[in-house]
């Protein structure tokens, strides 16, 4: 094998899809490089690991899964409850892959190992002294757990339960970041948010790419059905409460602000809504459309005039934005769904604003003036095909591979 080219060993707290996008891309793209790559994942034995497993095994040197069953996870959480592992943390820290991980390490076979989010990142005891390790954080969980305590009512029985993640995560995150010698998360926010918990280790800003031939605009463009869009897995917090301000606060205002109200359409395009969002969505009396789970989000956003992601929990960067940007849509953001992204708002497809007023006043803009729209679209598209590839993110990860091996050297060498 040619030695500037890696055998690496992935390893991941659920199985990479293309719907888990960065350490699908990330496998991808290393191993179109050349590189070979081996994962080792825990699953669930769903329908969706099934495909995420198929997809895997078409591009990568071996896969190996091990069964997290819920019973199993959920007593582990539940054993975690009087110590200082996150409930989540607890969640995926079966014995099963901790010997699966050594042994591999063990064998001889890789030249490095890439572990993936903070739900992983116990096993970089399984690799000790058996193989040097980079750590993609991902994101900053710690904070993303503050945010979630301050838009969470008291009266909610998940205020406690994030309460209690998030004075947990503010130690045990910082102590495991200190096993690795370099680290990767997606935005500097989030590398600045982690080093204010007093993480030294190095850390590498390394942000999301887009599939940009996936994600185009159609040559044949369908009408435009919805006004606006805005798409995530609606069973998340973050999302779900995005939504449900979008409804609250945007859509009444946008219907005060258009000369055509009220007839502005919306579309919220994810899995898992929750009844409560269903039955705010209805209270829209059609304008509102729900689609839940969809193999195919592109028909949706081109099938949309606007995106917008009025996010007011989260961290990193988000995909939402990039893959509507690569569609051609203009896109509206809040500040904590654009602070990645200032370069696309500088370059004019993409309005960061701040609170319900703002974010209607920009979409209600580009819903008006529909040739300043079109060309912020094309815009948009622009900036994610300069900025947002995977390849260039792939390299980036190739380079920290090489420092956490020449760091790993002193300790590897026989005396």
């Amino acid at each position: 094998m040619d030695r500037d080219l890696l055998r690496i060993l992935f390893i991941t707290p659920y199985l990479p899809s293309p719907i888990r996008v960065r350490p699908f891309q990330l496998i991808r793209h290393l191993v179109m490089a050349g590189h070979r790559v081996t994962v080792a994942a825990l699953g669930d034995n769903s329908p969706a690991d099934g495909n995420a497993l198929a997809a895997l095994r078409e591009i990568c040197e071996a896969v190996h899964v091990v069964s997290n069953p819920r019973a199993a996870a959920l007593m582990r959480a539940a054993a975690a409850l009087p110590t200082p592992t996150p409930l989540w943390a607890a969640w995926c820290q079966s014995p099963e892959i901790a010997r699966l991980v050594r042994r591999l390490a063990a064998g001889g076979a890789f030249d490095v190992a890439h572990i993936e989010h903070l739900r992983a990142a116990h096993l970089a005891d399984s690799l000790s002294g058996l193989l040097p390790c980079a750590f993609d954080a991902v994101d900053c969980l710690t904070d993303l757990r503050r945010q979630m305590v301050a838009r969470t009512a008291r009266t909610d029985p998940r205020y406690w339960i994030a309460w209690e993640e998030w004075a947990k995560l503010t130690r045990y995150e910082p102590r495991v970041c200190q096993a690795f010698t370099q680290i990767a998360v997606t935005s500097a926010g989030d590398a600045a948010a982690l080093a204010a918990l007093g993480v030294r280790t190095p850390i590498t800003v390394i942000s999301n790419g887009v599939d940009t031939h996936y994600f185009r605009p159609p040559d044949d463009p369908p009408p435009k059905r919805f006004d606006l869009v805005f798409s995530g897995k609606m069973s998340y917090q973050a999302n779900e409460d995005a939504a449900l301000f979008l409804l609250s606060d945007l859509l009444p205002r946008l219907d005060a602000l258009l000369p055509r109200a009220p007839s502005v359409t919306v579309c919220l395009a994810g899995s898992g809504p929750s009844g409560r969002l269903l039955r705010a969505a209805a209270r829209w009396e059609g304008r509102v459309t729900v689609t839940g789970y969809v193999d195919d989000l592109r028909p949706f956003l081109a099938a949309s005039r606007v995106a917008v992601c009025p996010l007011r929990i989260g961290v990193g960067i988000q995909n939402k934005a990039l893959e509507a940007m690569a569609m051609g849509l203009p896109t509206v953001v809040s500040p904590l769904a654009g602070h990645a992204l200032v370069g696309a708002s500088k370059a004019g497809g993409l309005r960061i604003a701040d609170g319900a007023d703002a974010l209607s006043h920009a979409c209600a803009d580009w819903l008006i003036h529909e040739n300043a729209a079109k060309a912020a679209g094309e815009s948009a598209r622009r900036y994610v095909l300069e900025h947002h590839q995977w390849e260039a993110a792939a390299g980036l990860f190739v380079a920290l591979y090489a420092s956490v091996r020449r760091a790993a050297e002193p300790a590897r060498r026989v005396p």
